[in-house]
């Protein structure tokens, strides 16, 4: 039987050891959720409860991987998406969400994939819709 766990090596940084994750959301418990998960499958997770901050992070040691919200407070998913694209081309992202919002017919999701992502996540989502779709974009 195949090990489905995600391999550690770091394409991103050419060096060894395990791949690196930046999770965004200003929720805890989908911090937590996202971050358990993760790490059972050893890899270094940080995390950061919004944009701006994630872009510190990013800038001080650089992730494989960024999963973001869409919606959050101070700077939101699309713009650090954006961001993270036009500083990080090298970073993967996955974008998560609940789709739309209040209101609002437009799914935001979807908006998240014209920017050239390589997944999203629509909330709620298991921790196996969550590991397939890390595997797939850190292949």
């Amino acid at each position: 039987m195949a090990d489905d766990r995600i391999e550690t090596g770091s394409p991103t940084t050419h060096q060894s050891g395990p791949k690196s994750v930046l999770v965004v959301d200003d929720n805890e418990d989908i911090c937590a959720f996202v971050m358990a998960a993760l790490e059972s499958e050893g890899l270094e997770v940080r995390i950061a409860r919004e944009g701006a901050q994630a872009l510190t992070l990013q800038r001080g040691r650089a992730a494989d991987l960024l999963i973001t919200d869409i919606f959050m407070p101070v700077q939101d998913g699309l713009e650090t998406i954006n961001l993270f694209k036009a500083e990080f081309p090298q970073t993967c992202i996955i974008a998560m969400s609940a789709g739309s919002n209040r209101g609002m017919k437009l799914d935001f999701l979807e908006t998240a994939s014209l920017a050239g992502i390589e997944a999203t996540l629509r909330k709620p989502f298991s921790v196996d819709e969550l590991l397939e779709a890390v595997r797939r974009v850190l292949r």
